[in-house]
């Protein structure tokens, strides 16, 4: 397959165009066994968990990176996550999904969100229609709305693996151009040698086959990759913040009736409590004033 849990980046000499290939198994498998989706939903999710690790590649910041789908078909959300360091986190949501094909579970109508958040900085988030229930092309899309860049992407997902290739040109610099001595037919030569690949090769051949494969005629560089693996970001302190925002009076109303407050994270699975001390510790002075807090 593409290489395993890897992210590699590659350039061609005299041109303006990069690529990006990624491939998952481990992370694939991490994500599915927290999870019971099926088959034809874990694909989907490899499928937006590569695309997601794919941009990362082209964002330059330390933070999350995620992708949503949201669709009026039986799959309603994906969710991919990408942190800079390689974490990758996903999850799904379905309704009923009983006689549908895996070409109708993203339906008719949907939306791909992208969300960049930096652990310093502005929030930033660009939406775009789901085209044809296809998340590869929605991107696609994404980037020549949004960044006026000619971008394609290739993604596949079956059997427990995932892969990706992404190839974009970028703007040309003017006079750097010419001292360059730029290839200007670059772009359009290696998109076309680049659909002639097959899905099984992009699946099953290491990176290095792929481009030795598509652009043996071509001077490709391929770069160290980055190594991709499943990790949650969640924590207790983390959802502790979640129930400041739902308040004190919600949150004293469940430790009432049920002695403590549970909660589960959607990702991993992990189980989480807070007790009447946890609440005390949140709203130390709504706590004060009920006779809540800590004498």
């Amino acid at each position: 397959m593409a290489s395993n849990d890897i992210l590699q980046r590659f350039t061609f000499d005299h041109s303006h165009v990069r690529g990006e290939l990624v491939g998952l198994k481990q992370t694939l498998a991490e994500v599915y066994q927290r999870q019971s989706y099926p088959e034809p939903v874990n694909n989907l999710l490899g499928e937006l968990l590569v695309a997601a690790a794919l941009l990362s590649a082209t964002v330059k910041i330390e933070g999350i990176l995620s992708l949503q789908v949201q669709s009026d078909g039986p799959v309603s959300l994906l969710l991919a996550e990408t942190r800079h360091d390689g974490q990758l986190r996903g999850i799904a949501r379905m309704n009923e999904l009983s006689d549908a094909t895996e070409a109708s579970l993203l339906g008719e109508k949907g939306q791909l969100i992208i969300t960049i958040e930096p652990d310093q900085g502005r929030r930033y988030q660009g939406i775009v229609e789901l085209e044809d229930g296809n998340i590869a092309k929605s991107l696609e899309g994404y980037f020549r709305q949004s960044e006026q860049l000619d971008t394609h992407l290739w993604i596949s997902c079956e059997n427990g693996v995932a892969a990706g290739l992404f190839l974009q040109e970028l703007p040309a610099l003017g006079e750097v151009q010419e001292a360059m001595d730029v290839d200007e037919d670059a772009w359009n030569r290696l998109n076309q040698l680049a659909q002639t690949l097959r899905t099984d090769e992009l699946l099953h051949l290491d990176n290095d086959e792929i481009l030795h494969r598509l652009f043996h005629e071509e001077k490709v560089r391929l770069y160290d990759g980055q190594p991709l693996r499943f990790n949650c970001s969640c924590s207790k302190e983390r959802l502790s913040v979640a129930l400041t925002q739902i308040g004190y009076a919600e949150c004293q109303d469940i430790v009432d009736e049920q002695k403590k407050i549970r909660a589960d994270c959607q990702f991993c699975g992990q189980h989480y409590s807070f007790t009447q001390d946890d609440v005390n510790g949140l709203f130390p002075l709504e706590s004060a004033k009920n006779g809540k807090g800590l004498h």
